[in-house]
């Protein structure tokens, strides 16, 4: 094995262009609890232009990093080598996990990644490498926003903003099993026409209509018993209005509170929650992440079962990496793009 391996860094904050392919070091196990896994693939996540427009150049305790920083918040490959107290993973196992793309701890843009074995948890049997890598992050992340925050009911009305996004796309799978009624926002046909196969009712092109009143004429009532922002910034003040009375709103993207402040999320009692899954590896909280690495082997037989799948929106080798990025942050893409590093 060679001691040096290929990884796409960032030195600086920017845009897509400070996006850079090198030669680094190929990492070592830390401690005996480690596994070194072999990256076949991982997802493209709105985190990792978030860290890479934001520099993630500095650790935890803010300090500058000496090493450039891999991006790269989830990935799928094999484990090549285990430490001697590792009992839940093996040499060959194929793993997935969500782990990295910080400074302090490099992601999984590279040809390999070690991760704390507690934290890696066997892929689905039935996908590809390529296939696997669509779903850590945005399942894990519409996982908390729906099974843990939103306590759906049959018949509930809810609302999901992108829902032809890799988030949204999933949580709109997860509703469906729950027996809710779902509505979603969408910019053209063909975020439509995916929305609509995987169990949407009501699909609102927000340029061309009011989404007020599109859920008005759908409900019988204003708003949405539960509202998904998985857009965020403007979206999420807009979303207050959207949401009924004694209602729920779930965000996952950082926004501005509304200008006029929370008086109509006061008058209209509603509950108002957040998921942020970095937090845990951020604040190293072992706990929780070990919950996260439960819920990931959840959905990963969730899968194998055929109850849920990730729509792939392009494969990229590091050098398109770059300009999906940029396509993901523009809201360009249907589905999930991921990034293939070998033999997906």
């Amino acid at each position: 094995m060679s001691e040096k391996m290929q990884a796409l860094v960032v030195t600086r904050p920017g845009g897509p262009e400070v996006l850079e392919v090198r030669e680094v070091d190929r990492p070592r196990l830390r401690d005996e609890l480690d596994v070194l896994v072999q990256v076949k693939a991982a997802g493209i996540n709105p985190a990792d232009w978030q860290n890479r427009k934001n520099g993630a150049v500095y650790d935890s305790d803010g300090r500058s990093q000496k090493e450039p920083t891999i991006l790269g918040i989830d990935g799928v490959g094999v484990v090549v080598e285990a430490g001697r107290e590792v009992v839940n993973a093996r040499v060959g196992d194929e793993v997935w996990y969500v782990d990295g793309g910080y400074a302090g701890n490099p992601g999984s843009y590279a040809e390999y990644k070690v991760v704390r074995s507690d934290y890696v948890t066997a892929k689905p049997e039935k996908l590809t490498f390529v296939e696997a890598a669509a779903l850590p992050v945005v399942a894990l992340t519409a996982w908390e926003a729906v099974f843990e925050k939103a306590t759906v009911s049959p018949g509930d009305h809810v609302l999901v903003h992108g829902g032809a996004g890799g988030l949204g796309h999933i949580a709109i799978q997860y509703l469906a099993s729950l027996g809710a009624r779902i509505a979603t926002t969408v910019l053209n046909e063909a975020k439509a026409e995916l929305v609509r196969v995987l169990g949407a009712e009501l699909v609102i092109n927000y340029r061309k209509e009011s989404v007020e009143e599109a859920l008005e004429a759908w409900r019988g009532e204003p708003g949405a018993n539960i509202v998904f922002d998985f857009v965020g910034h403007g979206n999420f003040s807009e979303s207050f209005r959207h949401t009924a009375a004694y209602g729920r709103l779930i965000n996952t993207v950082v926004s501005d509170w509304p200008a006029e402040g929370n008086g109509q999320a006061e008058w209209k009692n509603l509950d108002i929650s957040f998921v942020n899954i970095g937090l845990p590896q951020i604040n190293r909280h072992h706990a929780h992440r070990l919950r996260q690495t439960a819920a990931l082997a959840q959905i990963a037989e969730l899968v194998d079962r055929g109850g849920l799948r990730a729509h792939i929106d392009r494969v990229v080798p590091f050098t398109g990496v770059a300009e999906a990025q940029r396509a993901l942050e523009a809201g360009e893409t249907l589905g999930r793009p991921v990034l293939l590093i070998s033999g997906g």
